[in-house]
């Protein structure tokens, strides 16, 4: 699911998934290869699932929640068409996708972030809190509050920006 979110990257202008052959090619990469040619509304629903499951993803920002509700949203419509099943084992019960190629891969996503929610680690994937990152990440902090993708990039960048607007507003 994070590999997915992140084939594209907004600052570098790149999406492995903005033609059929490139979707093609990360299903294929993924483990769900295509049993048909894809075409541009194949595409189109890649994007708009990947871009809801970052958005389900959102922290900090003032519209996180709203934003974080309208991905949910989206998933919850889009689990309806689906194939995706319980698989009851020794070990405990799996939710798994039952066809290949995007519906294949979109179940196993859906089927990941529930799981996700129910052992708790759901809450940690997160999208970077910088609109120009967005890079879904997972928050290994030992208090789960991480806001950036890395301090080191996007967080350096918005506490800067936050202290050059602190000293404008003092000074004047």
């Amino acid at each position: 699911m994070q590999d997915f979110c992140n084939s594209t990257d907004f600052e570098g202008g790149w999406d492995v998934l903005d033609t059929p052959e490139g979707l093609a090619g990360w299903l294929a990469d993924h483990g769900h290869p295509a049993a048909a040619p894809l075409g541009q509304s194949d595409v189109e629903r890649a994007i708009t699932f990947r871009e809801a499951l970052r958005d389900a993803c959102a922290v900090g920002a003032e519209d996180a929640g709203e934003t974080r509700a309208r991905g949910r949203a989206y998933l919850n419509e889009a689990s309806r068409d689906l194939p995706l099943h319980v698989n009851l084992s020794e070990e405990g019960a799996a939710l798994e996708p039952v066809a290949d190629g995007l519906p294949g891969a979109l179940a196993a996503m859906l089927g990941a972030l529930a799981a996700g929610h129910a052992d708790g680690t759901a809450a940690r994937l997160k999208a970077c809190e910088a609109h120009s990152c967005r890079w879904v990440f997972y928050d290994q902090s030992r208090n789960g509050s991480s806001r950036w993708c890395t301090m080191r990039l996007c967080g350096a960048r918005s506490k800067n920006r936050a202290y050059r607007m602190r000293l404008r507003e003092s000074s004047g």
